[in-house]
């Protein structure tokens, strides 16, 4: 059994000795308040580089007196492949970590390294296919990226956009630019995202894919919640976020 600290040190130590070939050194362009205690760091990068939206990177900042918790993240990147730079949406807690102190702490023309781009929380190739977005505080980054990604390509899709924080909403010009734009039907909720919202805002929710990003603890309730409405584990994509300081 390994505690949240021990298997972000074990994962460090494993990605410092397969050390991938190919990264990218970043430089801090901007760095934006967006909601409470949440940073968007916009980065410009040394070459063009490719992905697809929802995915995330390992980001490496290194930094003097590092705690045990290491000198690696992984983080969803918030930007669309359609941007010319990488954002990254980021939550700080109390008591930080020496890395979310080094990452506070950046300044402007200064670098980060970004590494082993994966994950499979992207949208279906089927553009016909109905979708509804559910998203709790921090978790809203990987939907910034599908959606301008969407705003910029001039895509429509039948989507729905349920998005729950108790710090404030993020990026919402870019969601209500998807309103305005391409018809995205969305609900920002103070609180918890419940059953009967999840009817009210989509009576065919039986018809659609559902895509949940968030904690740990979100994703399992909705998982459960999700189970006791019928939907099949197959339409159900999640991308937790552990909430590491």
């Amino acid at each position: 059994y390994f505690s949240p600290e021990l298997a972000l040190l074990a994962g460090n130590v494993f990605s410092y000795v397969v050390s991938p070939k190919e990264k990218l050194i970043l430089t801090l362009k901007e760095k934006i308040n967006i909601a409470n205690d949440t940073d968007d760091f916009i980065f410009t990068a040394e070459q063009k580089f490719n992905f697809k939206p929802g995915q995330y990177m390992e980001w490496t900042l290194g930094h003097k007196q590092q705690d045990d918790r290491g000198i690696r993240r992984y983080f969803t990147i918030a930007s669309s492949p359609t941007e010319p730079d990488l954002r990254l949406g980021v939550k700080f807690y109390p008591k930080p970590s020496s890395y979310k102190r080094a990452m506070e702490s950046l300044q402007v023309g200064q670098n980060i390294v970004a590494t082993q781009l994966a994950g499979d929380f992207t949208m279906p190739k089927d553009v016909s296919k109905k979708l509804i977005f559910i998203a709790g505080g921090i978790g809203v980054t990987p939907f910034r990226s599908m959606v301008k990604y969407l705003i910029d390509r001039q895509e429509k899709r039948n989507i729905v956009f349920l998005y729950a924080s108790t710090d404030g909403f993020a990026y919402q010009d870019i969601f209500e630019q998807a309103q305005q734009k391409l018809g995205i039907k969305t609900a920002y909720v103070e609180g918890f995202i419940t059953k009967e919202m999840i009817t009210q805002n989509a009576p065919d929710f039986k018809e659609r894919m559902f895509y949940i990003s968030g904690p740990r603890s979100m994703i399992v309730s909705f998982e459960k919640t999700l189970s006791e409405m019928g939907i099949p584990n197959r339409n159900i994509k999640t991308d937790f976020f552990p909430g590491f300081a």
